[in-house]
């Protein structure tokens, strides 16, 4: 009896938890250990899953390794997103680290998102502190300012900023701009 309920358990996780499962666009893989995953040292994915596009090229898993792709030094653990032609989409870092001069917040997979454009240059961060971008305070992120809005920096291709959420009171044209709002540039 007490075999036959473990037995039957453990069919129960496997069918749950699969270690290798086929999508609509490409395949899913849960990785136990660091592996080569479409010519990508990837590292272990717990409960979630390293994808691979149906053109054989990686979609996402997290680095095993500190890395650098596209001149952006990555630790290990950062979750790498890539498109169908290997360009790197977005990321989410282990933990807060600066990014092309700004301090983008880490928090772990599927925590606060890191975009880049299709170059490399960085297109969205959300900042782990107060950073004055182009002479504009630009504020912290926070869940809390993220439910009333949104707190990423956005930057242009060229690296200048895009927009933000602002850290104190803006002057910008003789019009002066909240604490708390957004501005575009």
């Amino acid at each position: 009896m007490t075999r036959a309920f473990f037995t039957t358990l453990l069919l129960l996780i496997g069918m749950r938890f699969p270690l290798h499962a086929q999508t609509a666009d490409g395949h899913r893989i849960r990785l136990g250990q660091d592996t080569i995953v479409a010519g990508v040292r990837c590292g272990p994915t717990g409960r979630a899953y390293a994808v691979v596009y149906q053109n054989g090229r990686l979609d996402e898993c997290p680095v095993a390794m500190d890395t650098t792709i596209a001149g952006h030094q990555l630790p290990r653990g950062t979750w790498i997103r890539l498109t169908e032609s290997g360009v790197l989409k977005s990321v989410w870092l282990p933990k807060s680290l600066d990014l092309q001069g700004l301090p983008c917040k880490g928090t772990g997979y599927k925590g606060w998102a890191v975009t880049f454009h299709p170059s490399g240059a960085l297109s969205l961060c959300f900042l782990n502190e107060v950073a004055t971008i182009d002479g504009v305070p630009c504020a912290a992120a926070s869940f809390l300012k993220e439910l009333t809005g949104n707190s990423g920096v956005s930057l242009r291709e060229d690296g200048k900023l895009q927009g933000c959420r602002l850290a104190r009171d803006y002057e910008r044209g003789g019009v002066v701009h909240k604490k708390g709002s957004h501005i575009t540039m």
